[in-house]
């Protein structure tokens, strides 16, 4: 299974007052490609990043290429 590491571009506060440091990052393993809009690839960065910081990056509007880098360890 695919080892991937998402790791934050920018710094940004969030709506719920939580704050994205740039270079924060978590590692998930996940079959498929990462980037894949709205389903189980995209789904699984943001299961990360609320196991990981317990930050849910879909409900602040911060799920997507502009903030998050993917890359395959």
């Amino acid at each position: 299974m695919p080892l991937y590491k998402a790791i934050v571009k920018i710094t940004q506060p969030l709506p719920d007052g939580s704050l994205l440091e740039k270079g924060m990052s978590v590692q998930f393993s996940y079959i498929g490609v990462a980037w894949d809009g709205n389903g189980p690839g995209t789904q699984a960065i943001n299961d990360a990043f609320l196991r990981v910081y317990g930050i849910d990056l879909k409900t602040n509007f911060a799920l997507h290429p502009g903030y998050i880098e993917v890359e395959r360890v």
